[in-house]
């Protein structure tokens, strides 16, 4: 099958050939999928990609096939680059976004006494980080936020002293949908001896992401959300110009570095030095089409439909009676996350499911910085992507109104 081509200059989310995508993405046959923020359905050319490497493995064998298909395999770190803005050396296969965290998350020189900023919309897996490296005497700070939930900016810049080794901020909150200031946010930290590390997983696929713009060090994403790719897969950014102020990788072998004399080994000088070698080859091929495929249609008419999406979504559920929408920030994004009263969100998402819509539930033991502190139990969260149409916005809608009336 053929990709949609790039997007036009148009300003208009109708730049996107929806009929294209939609033929091109078989899940939507079956369902209506909101669950973007979870899983995203992929485009047929990654499955096709990914379905082809499995059958040469079966047919040549594994390591064959891996040689024969290289520069398939490469397709990660060239498309990878271009949907970053970086080079291709600054990035690392990784089997999903907390991977990719830990890794750089643990790379960064802390000692007890070093202070960590952080925002209201950690995870759970990042939350583990931290509360580790607070039992080793490392000082983990929330920072003050604004009235619209965004990390307050000014307190930012007041806090940056010599003791804040890192800032650790989670680009959009996967409980409300919030896109945080993080480019303003890059320039602050810029300016200090801090470094800047980006938990992108729920960004990457649905908005323009630019690390040169973010003035990052680190990044990480996943494949299996907005960026359409197989599960188990993800990149890493690492900017080159901190790689050697870095500590070295808790686990590594032959991928990872080389192993010069029997009593010595040298880490790979790339970001290549976070990889592990051992991974699943179908899925990479596949996670290679899949950013492809994301450049092809491109990734400013993607962010715009994905706005525009979110946004007649919010307000159709905030027009129901009995609904509560729990999304924040000043800029939204395309997750949308609401509460039926009577209904426990767990009950909704699984009426919605029988009906073939898909949605998730997040509790509030997953984002205790947000949900908990904002004294909500869990919330249905429902993510839209470019190739959802306005019908099935209007299924959703129709569906939330009965239950909320029932």
């Amino acid at each position: 099958m053929q990709q949609p081509q790039p997007a036009s200059s148009s300003d208009s989310p109708a730049d996107i050939d929806l009929g294209a995508v939609r033929a091109d993405t078989p899940g939507v046959s079956h369902v209506v999928h909101f669950n973007n923020a979870g899983s995203s359905l992929p485009p047929a050319p990654v499955l096709d990609a990914t379905h082809a490497y499995l059958d040469l493995e079966a047919t040549t064998g594994g390591y064959e096939a891996a040689a024969q298909e290289a520069e398939a395999l490469d397709r990660v770190y060239s498309a990878g680059a271009e949907l970053l803005g970086c080079d291709p050396t600054e990035l690392a296969f990784v089997t999903g976004a907390a991977t990719g965290w830990w890794r750089s998350f643990e790379a960064v020189p802390l000692q007890a006494g070093d202070r960590v900023l952080i925002s209201t919309s950690e995870y759970q897996a990042n939350m583990f980080g931290f509360l580790q490296a607070k039992a080793r005497g490392v000082e983990i700070e929330v920072l003050p936020t604004t009235p619209s939930g965004e990390i307050n900016l000014d307190a930012l810049a007041a806090k940056l002293d010599d003791r804040v080794k890192l800032v650790a901020v989670t680009q959009i909150a996967m409980t409300n949908g919030m896109v945080q200031p993080v480019q303003e946010i890059g320039h602050i930290v810029s300016d200090s001896s801090a470094m800047y590390l980006l938990d992108s997983c729920q960004a990457v696929g649905q908005m323009q992401v630019d690390v040169a713009d973010l003035k990052c060090d680190f990044l990480s994403f996943t494949g299996r959300k907005f960026m359409r790719g197989p599960r188990g897969t993800g990149l890493l950014y690492v900017r080159s110009s901190v790689m050697d102020q870095l500590n070295p990788p808790s686990y590594i072998d032959g991928r990872s570095a080389a192993w010069e004399t029997p009593d010595s080994y040298r880490l790979q000088d790339t970001a290549m030095r976070f990889e592990m070698g051992e991974v699943s080859y179908a899925a990479k091929a596949g996670f290679g089409v899949a950013i492809e495929y994301a450049n092809a249609v491109g990734m400013p008419a993607i962010e715009r439909r994905v706005v525009e999406l979110a946004a007649s979504m919010r307000s159709g559920l905030a027009a129901i009676d009995g609904v509560q929408v729990h999304d924040q920030g000043q800029r939204q994004s395309g997750i949308v996350t609401f509460t039926v009263n009577g209904h426990d969100p767990f009950d909704v998402s699984s009426k919605l499911r029988v009906q073939t819509i898909n949605t998730s539930v997040v509790p509030h033991q997953m984002a205790q910085l947000d949900l908990a502190g904002r004294g909500i139990d869990a919330v249905v969260r429902a993510g839209v992507h470019y190739y959802n149409s306005t019908d099935e916005i209007d299924v959703l809608l129709a569906a939330v109104g009965r239950l909320a009336v029932g």
